[in-house]
């Protein structure tokens, strides 16, 4: 059984793999739906704490929100 920051970090890494390799940007309802379990609140907080950690990047609409990656993420994931 895995702990909970383990399952944090590898729920992040899926959500960061999805969008790197995403040819478009990424709303929260997508990856709740393709990629994560958690909860569109809680989805929407972790997402905000990855493009305050660089990792992505919002488009800064109000009610429908997206997010692509940073070169920093695409770095990190071999993307170009």
């Amino acid at each position: 059984m895995r702990n909970g920051s383990i399952q944090m970090f590898e729920d992040y890494l899926d959500i960061l793999i999805y969008v790197a390799h995403a040819d478009h940007e990424v709303g929260a309802k997508e990856l709740e739906e393709e990629v994560t379990e958690f909860s569109r609140g809680q989805l929407n907080v972790h997402l905000k704490r990855l493009a305050k950690a660089d990792y992505l990047v919002s488009n800064n609409k109000k009610n429908n929100r997206a997010y692509t990656a940073t070169d920093k993420t695409k770095q990190l994931f071999g993307v170009k």
